[in-house]
């Protein structure tokens, strides 16, 4: 018995210098590894956290549609000893290919993608604020009708609008709208300022236009189309006295709400005699005239310039004060 005590003695006391004395080392846990990501350019300090999917490496973002957000700018925690490999920067909401390497203390990287998922209105209805004949006839250059809709957002630069030709299907895209507010009677996008990048495209053609309006993820055609008719062309043209060289180009702008369709002919005319000027080019906006050697310097009184446009009444400008016309 006790040779059986003797050997299971010296087994376990084996045992327990082999466990004493052999060593496995464990695999070191992965550390090129994002943490958290946070969006933090929201108002009132709140935050969103990104999902992270260490599997797939994907990193998802929903943004509410009330935060009417351009742009996110994120904040990013790694794994200790970690590192991206570039500099986090703001990131459009309407990106696709944004990713994040990143690095660890040992060498390996890992990629992540980012998704953004905007989260839209449950759905979005827009009319024309008036739907009368008259406020939906509109020369090209004119200001844009104001339109009510379930935007439930006052962030303009979301909303997009194209006009769409109903015979030929050709597509004018508008500026990004500059102004949607809320008032008594809801959400109101429309375009201030006279600025002609806020009006209706200055080389739009004459016909009737679909209006096609997206609002985050939806997009709707009005009920009413956008008539768009040619008017009576018209320039801008000081009535304060002039101040022209002989040898300089004068650039003539289109008036407010106004194209320059056709011009046939420029005519100047000093103490009742007519001198033509020379058409040197010319678009929807604005022309470029030279004025002729035969042209006498001096000022004048009651200088008048007429332009005439094909199949267009003329248009008379006559000074108000003495003009000035010099050789240089």
């Amino acid at each position: 018995m006790k040779r059986i005590y003797s050997i299971l003695s010296f087994l376990f006391l084996g045992l327990l210098l082999t466990r004493c004395t052999k060593t496995e080392e464990l695999a070191l846990l992965p550390t090129d590894k994002i943490l958290e990501y946070k969006v933090t350019n929201l108002p009132n300090d709140e935050v969103i956290y990104g999902a992270i999917d260490n599997e797939k490496n994907v990193i998802t973002v929903y943004l509410p549609y009330y935060y009417g957000l351009l742009v996110i700018d994120p904040t990013i925690k790694v794994a200790n000893g970690a590192s991206l490999t570039k500099e986090i920067l703001p990131v459009k909401t309407d990106e696709k290919s944004q990713t994040y390497t990143v690095k660890s203390a040992t060498g390996t990287t890992r990629t992540y993608s980012l998704k953004i998922e905007l989260q839209s209105t449950p759905s979005f209805e827009a009319t024309f604020a008036s739907t009368s004949s008259i406020s939906l006839t509109k020369g090209p250059g004119a200001g844009f009708p104001a339109i009510n809709g379930t935007f439930m957002h006052t962030n303009p630069s979301l909303v997009s609008i194209a006009l769409i030709n109903q015979e030929t299907k050709q597509r004018y895209q508008m500026a990004t709208p500059n102004s949607l507010k809320v008032s008594g009677i809801g959400y109101q996008l429309s375009y201030t300022g006279t600025e002609r990048e806020n009006r209706i495209p200055s080389d739009i053609k004459a016909g009737t236009y679909d209006v096609e309006v997206t609002n985050i993820n939806h997009t709707i055609t009005l009920a009413n189309p956008l008539k768009i008719t040619y008017r009576q062309p018209d320039v801008i043209v000081s009535l304060l006295g002039l101040n022209l060289a002989k040898n300089k180009d004068w650039t003539i702008k289109a008036g407010l709400d106004k194209v320059i369709l056709d011009p046939t002919a420029v005519i100047m005319t000093l103490n009742g005699k007519d001198y033509p000027l020379t058409i040197k080019s010319y678009n929807r906006t604005e022309m470029t005239v030279s004025l002729p050697a035969t042209l006498p310097i001096g000022t004048f009184d009651n200088l008048q310039i007429k332009f005439q446009f094909k199949d267009w009444a003329d248009v008379v400008k006559t000074q108000l004060s003495p003009s000035t016309i010099t050789e240089s």
